[in-house]
């Protein structure tokens, strides 16, 4: 497995160490999930549409970001560039190319910051690790959203814009406490919220992986993307990010995937465990994991081992 790390701080002494990896799985004939992890970009993007059509869906989405890769973005310019993206996305229809089984399409979760002047002073960096995966482990049932939280910020404050659009997801780890900051777009997750099934059917509905909004995917308008703002900077103790693809969060439980972000003390070794846990539980679809610690000028993880002990038919719309 090859896992990219990298270290930063913003101006403000905010210091910053991530890491990420994507994993093809055991089960899937290629890999439709794409990264990016470059301040000021932590995003997950699980492309739908067949072979061709997903892994350029979310390739061509990350990659109309990279460019801006270093740079001081303010909300609107990169509401303006996510517009600009999802719109590369949906062009990819119009093109000639042979997309056999549906148009492509990708979900989109994260983390951008905000009006942060950043000090990149270590580049991101590869490290690769030995990953060793019992397949004969049975997955369990996926977890269902929390509403996301809101918090207010100054528009010229260093902040955290969350965005999500799919059933891919944000969480954050402060205080030892594991929560999902952002909301699934799925059948599943409407039925839920309408109180039509519980918790516990959610679990094993069949139709839990149909989502309801995406980027592309045969749309004919720009999606609606969720996104609202944590504040960076006077926040107490300091904080781990989780964001994923739904090829984690399907097939291991929230109780472990907190308790395997607690023990890890590094994100690469959170990243290294998380992935080999959606592997040992069948690895029926790619995984991608990326952790991001969030680290105050005199503080450490919180929560973390320092402080306490796709084919298309995955998704549809």
């Amino acid at each position: 497995m090859e896992i990219l790390t990298g270290e930063g701080q913003l101006s403000r002494g905010e210091k910053l160490a991530w890491a990420g990896a994507t994993d093809i799985g055991l089960r899937r004939k290629d890999n439709q999930d794409s990264f990016l992890a470059s301040l000021p970009f932590f995003l997950v993007a699980d492309g739908m549409g067949g072979h061709a059509g997903g892994k350029q869906a979310s390739e061509t989405l990350l990659g109309a970001l990279r460019p801006f890769e270093g740079r001081k973005l303010g909300v609107e310019k990169v509401h303006r560039l996510l517009d600009t993206a999802c719109q590369e996305v949906m062009n990819l229809a119009e093109a000639n190319l042979d997309y056999s089984i549906s148009p492509p399409g990708t979900t989109l979760t994260g983390l951008v910051f905000l009006n942060a002047t950043i000090d990149d002073s270590v580049d991101a960096t590869k490290t690769t690790v030995e990953t060793t995966v019992d397949v004969e482990s049975a997955p369990p049932p996926p977890p269902q959203a929390p509403q996301p939280p809101v918090a207010e910020t100054s528009p010229e404050e260093p902040s955290l814009l969350v965005v999500n659009v799919g059933d891919s997801r944000t969480y954050e780890l402060a205080d030892g406490l594991l929560r999902q900051i952002t909301r699934d777009h799925s059948q599943v997750a409407q039925m839920l919220e309408a109180g039509l099934i519980t918790s516990e059917m959610a679990r094993i509905m069949p139709n839990r992986s149909v989502i309801t909004r995406a980027v592309g995917a045969g749309q004919l308008e720009l999606p609606e993307i969720d996104s609202w703002t944590l504040p960076v900077s006077g926040m107490p103790g300091s904080r781990r990010y989780l964001i994923c693809s739904d090829g984690l969060h399907s097939l291991v439980d929230e109780g472990e995937i907190g308790r395997l972000l607690v023990a890890a003390s590094r994100p690469e070794d959170a990243v290294k465990s998380l992935v080999e846990a959606a592997l040992a539980a069948g690895g029926f679809d790619n995984v991608t994991v990326l952790v991001l610690d969030v680290v105050s000028a005199s503080g450490s993880v919180t929560g973390s081992a320092t402080d306490s002990a796709s084919d298309s038919g995955s998704k549809e719309l």
